[in-house]
C-alpha cells in the first residue's frame, strides 16, 4: 500500500481536529494567522509540525528535508517546503489555540465515555523534561542544567481506558504541589496524588471544598489515631490491609488536620504504605486499589518520553 494515500494512518491520527469546532475567538487568530499566507496556514503548518513529531524529526532542517519527497508533500497540500519558512510560521502560532485544540479533543473523549466519583480517577503527577542550560537559560531547574515539568492530569476509567485531561508546564524547579488547584475542578471525582502533593493544609481544604483526595502520608508525618475500623481479609491486587483507621494528621505546635482514613498496606515487595484519604464510603480495598492505580500515570509518562523521543525542541522560546 502507498505510503502516502489517504488512508495513511497520519490522516486518521489527525482526523479529529475540526477548526469549525473552535471558538470564534480560536477562528479569528486562525483567521488572522493565514492573511496573506495560503501556502503554510495555520491546518497545514499544525499538521507538518504533528507529522515531525510523529515520524521523530529532530529539527526544521530535518523537516525540510522529509518534505523533498514529492508524494508528502501533495498529502499536506503543498508543492514544496523551506525549512526556514517553517520556523518563522511555527513561531506565531499561538499556544491559546492549540490548548482549545486539546481542550476539544478530551471533551469529545469524555462525552464517550463520562467520569463519575465512583467510576473514574483523577491521577496528578509531574515529569522533568531536561534541556541544555546554554539554550534554555529561562528553564529554571540545577545550576548545571534547565529543564521543564509537565504537570498532568489522567483520567483513569479503568486498567485499559485513560486519558490526559489537563495540563500545566512550568519550570522544572517548580513544586507540584504549586500546580494542585489547577486540576482539582471537579467536586465528583476523585484526586489521587503522590506524597510531593502532600500538605496539611492543602488536604483539610481540599475536604472543606468538597473534594475526595487519596494520597500517601510522608515518613514523618504525625498520625493520631481516633478509632479503629474492620479490617477486610480479601487481598488487594498488589498487598495486604494491615489496618484501617481514622485519624487526624499533625499536632504538637503544628496544624491539626480533620478526621481522616487512614489505611495502612503492605505491599507483595514487604514494603509498608499509608494511605490517607477523605473517602468513607468504599473498603479499605478500594481505598489500596485507588493509590495503586496512580502507577498508570507512571507508565503514560513512560510511553510519552518513549514515543515523543525529540532530542531538542523546534523553538528555544
Amino acid at each position: 500500500m502507498d505510503k502516502y494515500n489517504k488512508k495513511t494512518a497520519f490522516k486518521k491520527w489527525v482526523s479529529a481536529i475540526n477548526f469549525n469546532e473552535l471558538s470564534k475567538e480560536a477562528q479569528i487568530t486562525i483567521k488572522n494567522f493565514d492573511y496573506y499566507h495560503k501556502k503554510l496556514n495555520f491546518e497545514t503548518t499544525l499538521k507538518i509540525l504533528l507529522h515531525a513529531v510523529y515520524e521523530e524529526l529532530p529539527s526544521y532542517r530535518e523537516i525540510g528535508r522529509a518534505f523533498m519527497d514529492k508524494r508528502l508533500c501533495q498529502e499536506m497540500g503543498i508543492e514544496s517546503l523551506s525549512h526556514s519558512s517553517l520556523s518563522r510560521r511555527g513561531a506565531k502560532i499561538q499556544t491559546e489555540v492549540l490548548m482549545e485544540i486539546f481542550g476539544v479533543l478530551v471533551q469529545k473523549i469524555s462525552q464517550q465515555r463520562p467520569s463519575s466519583k465512583t467510576s473514574s480517577l483523577q491521577l496528578i503527577d509531574s515529569t522533568t523534561i531536561p534541556l541544555n542550560k546554554t539554550w534554555f537559560p529561562w528553564a529554571k531547574f540545577r545550576q548545571t542544567k534547565a529543564g521543564i515539568k509537565l504537570h498532568l492530569n489522567l483520567c483513569y476509567l479503568d486498567k485499559d481506558n485513560q486519558y490526559p485531561e489537563s495540563f500545566t508546564i512550568t519550570n522544572a524547579k517548580e513544586q507540584d504541589r504549586t500546580q494542585l488547584e489547577y486540576f482539582v475542578n471537579k467536586a465528583e471525582a476523585t484526586y489521587v496524588v503522590d506524597r510531593g502533593y502532600f500538605d496539611y493544609k492543602l488536604l483539610d481544604r481540599l475536604h472543606h471544598d468538597g473534594y475526595f483526595f487519596v494520597t500517601r502520608t510522608k515518613s514523618n508525618t504525625r498520625i493520631t489515631v481516633l478509632d479503629q475500623l474492620s479490617v477486610e481479609q480479601p487481598e488487594t491486587v498488589d498487598g495486604q490491609i494491615i489496618s484501617d483507621q481514622q485519624v487526624t494528621l499533625g499536632g504538637g505546635v503544628g496544624y491539626v488536620t480533620e478526621r481522616f482514613r487512614l489505611v495502612t498496606l503492605l505491599t507483595k515487595g514487604k514494603k509498608i504504605l499509608r494511605i490517607v484519604t477523605n473517602r468513607f464510603d468504599v473498603s479499605a480495598s478500594e481505598v489500596a486499589d485507588m493509590y495503586q492505580a496512580r502507577w498508570q500515570i507512571e507508565l503514560f509518562f513512560k510511553y510519552l518520553k518513549q514515543n515523543l523521543t525529540i532530542k531538542r525542541l523546534y523553538s528555544q522560546s
